[in-house]
């Protein structure tokens, strides 16, 4: 019986023991553990341990703002970090470790958009490396990079297959060469009526030229432009009719960054109004784009420079830390005769009366003031004992998140009240009562005039993001500490403002201050207290140390920067002074053949040419006119008369036997 109520009761022991620890487990905060580990390594800056500490204490209280904030912190150094090892490991020419780095930045800190940036550019320069020991073929002994172009206005390209180099030697009628090299070309010729009024001669020498290309040089010599009319037919004229014939295209422009007043400034100034081409453009601030009435040529030219300009804006990150040490000794040792000195100033206590004070040894023997009884008057003497060491550090980590060119600022502290003036009503009895907030005096009564001073941490920052990622940061940080008494505090005030620059990533001491105080006081009786030990029962030493440093570091990290490319920074050309850029004729043919390759990869079949007529037998070929000049006996040009030549009954078509060529048209007659 006994065992089992024994049993019994250490069954109930146990029980309540384990329902007592239950709730002692449940007090616990979920995610505590890994919050303390985070902290370890937050204190060590060890960032992505903190980090992954913090995410799993996150992810186990969510609604814990402590947990949070701690998260974000070590996730943005951590990208930091992982940024500056990218960063040095592009400068040693790592790319393929570089690259990892940033990924791994952009992974743990998906804002950072500069991460993104710079996978592109060390994936561009690993390109560049790779292939900068290649020879191109036929050009032994010369290397070229992909960036790099023999021209600077972008990659030569060969001739196409039916584009062959030749040697032109010309010295004769100039409409009648643009005719030829036309006909070559595939291309029918329309000629200004008043431009080609009179005839023109020409001569013309060129070596290892295409055809097309050297029409685009007959064009720049004689002064000429060209309009394309449709695909296989172009409108020839001089320079000075241009603005009657140059057709004109209009477009849209949406812009994601960059404002739309900076880019009218920027066309209008760029690309002025020229002969022949006044361009309009009108700026839309709802929709943020440009909208462009111009030539065709500039409306591409235009869209590149606005390319370039359209890049996301800067954003810095501003991390200053400002460290403050300071140090205060104090020591007062010895025996001062002849004073009450006290050092409850100090924070000591009172000084001890060991000798004199009400009592003097001449009362003892006699009440009369005699010269004999003076001199047996002991004066007081007090022990002073007090050494006093302080020790302070004061650091202030802040971060300020700034655009490029904008003024940013931050304020951390408090309003501390100040009486700065007391104001006292005419006509008021004195002794009166005060009301609340006024103060009794023998005028009256008086109210105080407050007003509430700043204290605390005042920040502003204005940075300039460079292309090479360097900062140029106008800043200007104040520290204002209040102490003292209410109403009538002390301020101490610390304050620094100037231009700095400073490598993204790169921790700069902008300011150093260092300040020491020293005091040697010594009371006592003179001469006596020089005695080395004996001295000290005469004299009351004092010995005071004072000394403080600061240091303000300011980090810089770029957040997001604009991407600048090989491709912003190549030469376009825009023309001349007085002409604007001309479409190059060679550069129209390029295209049509692109477009038609393409039509013939989707399927499309090109538009047939007109069935070919059989020649009769007895035909003669002659001379090659253009399609559109021969379609009526009036245009037939004074060369054509001249040789006898007159257009037959029949029209004859053969198709060409290159895309490249198109059609040609040949006029035969028939013998009588």
């Amino acid at each position: 019986m006994k065992h089992a109520t024994r049993a019994r009761a250490l069954v109930s022991f146990v029980t309540a023991a384990c329902l007592l620890a239950a709730p002692a487990a449940a007090l616990a905060k979920k995610g505590e553990k890994n919050y303390s580990r985070g902290l370890e390594y937050e204190r060590a800056q060890q960032w992505e341990k903190a980090a992954e500490e913090f995410a799993l204490a996150v992810a186990a209280a969510p609604s814990e703002t402590e947990y949070q904030l701690h998260y974000r912190r070590s996730v943005f150094n951590a990208s930091q970090l992982y940024m500056q090892k990218g960063d040095e490991l592009a400068r040693r020419g790592e790319y393929a470790a570089a690259y990892q780095c940033f990924r791994l930045a952009h992974e743990l800190d998906p804002v950072n958009g500069l991460a993104a940036q710079e996978m592109e550019r060390v994936l561009r320069l690993r390109g560049e490396q790779e292939g900068a020991g290649r020879v191109r073929e036929g050009e032994k002994g010369r290397t070229m990079t992909r960036a790099s172009y023999p021209d600077g206005q972008g990659a030569a390209r060969a001739p196409a297959a039916a584009e062959k180099l030749r040697a032109i030697n010309y010295n004769g009628d100039l409409k009648k060469f643009i005719r030829m090299l036309a006909t070559e070309l595939g291309l029918n010729v329309i000629f200004d009526s008043q431009t080609f009024r009179t005839p023109r001669n020409t001569e013309v020498v060129l070596q290892d030229v295409t055809a097309a290309r050297a029409l685009d040089h007959v064009f720049l010599q004689e002064g000429l432009f060209f309009q394309s009319v449709d695909r296989r037919t172009i409108f020839v004229a001089d320079q000075g009719r241009r603005g009657q014939y140059q057709q004109l295209v209009i477009r849209t422009f949406y812009l994601t960054n960059a404002d739309p007043a900076d880019a009218l400034r920027l066309i209008q100034q760029a690309m002025p109004p020229q002969q022949g081409r006044q361009p309009a453009i009108i700026t839309n601030k709802a929709t943020n784009s440009v909208t462009v009435r111009d030539t065709a040529e500039n409306m591409r030219l235009i869209g590149e420079v606005l390319r370039t300009i359209d890049k996301e804006r800067a954003e810095v990150v501003m991390d200053v830390r400002i460290y403050e040490v300071s140090r205060n000794d104090l020591m007062q040792f010895g025996n001062q005769l002849g004073t009450a000195a006290s050092l409850t100033g100090l924070g000591g206590t009172g000084g001890l009366a060991v000798l004199g004070g009400p009592r003097e040894a001449a009362r003892a023997v006699t009440n009369a003031a005699t010269a004999f009884g003076a001199a047996l008057v002991v004066p007081t003497s007090t022990f002073n004992a007090l050494q006093q060491k302080d020790r302070s550090r004061v650091l202030a980590a802040t971060q300020l998140h700034a655009f490029d060119g904008e003024k940013s600022e931050a304020h951390i502290g408090k309003k501390v009240p100040v009486q700065t003036a007391q104001l006292y009503p005419n006509a008021v009895a004195a002794g009166g009562t005060g009301a609340a907030g006024t103060t009794n005096n023998v005028y009256g009564n008086g109210y105080n005039v407050i007003q509430y001073q700043d204290t605390g941490l005042t920040l502003e920052f204005t940075p300039q993001v460079f292309p090479n990622g360097d900062v140029q940061v106008k800043m200007s940080i104040r520290s204002n500490d209040a102490s003292g008494s209410s109403l009538t505090p002390v301020f101490s005030e610390r304050s620094l403002s100037g231009t700095a620059r400073v490598q993204n990533n790169r921790t700069m001491m902008i300011a150093s201050i260092s300040q020491l105080q020293q005091s040697r006081t010594k009371t006592g009786l003179p001469l006596v207290g020089l005695v080395p030990v004996l001295g000290r029962l005469f004299t009351a030493p004092s010995n005071a140390d004072s000394q403080t440093d600061i240091v303000v570091a300011v980090t810089p990290h770029v957040m997001r920067a604009p991407a600048i490319t090989p491709d912003d920074e190549r030469p376009r050309p825009s023309g001349s002074q007085q002409a604007p850029q001309a479409e190059s004729l060679e550069a129209m043919l390029r295209e049509q053949e692109g477009a038609e390759n393409v039509e013939l990869a989707d399927g499309e079949p090109p538009p047939a040419p007109p069935q070919q007529a059989a020649a009769p037998a007895e035909a003669e070929p002659v001379s090659f006119v253009p399609a559109l000049k021969g379609l009526s006996a009036s245009d037939i040009t004074g060369d054509a008369k001249a040789a006898g030549n007159t257009f037959a009954d029949e029209l004859t078509v053969r198709p060409a036997q290159a895309v490249r060529r198109g059609t040609e048209v040949i006029f035969t007659r028939r013998r009588p």
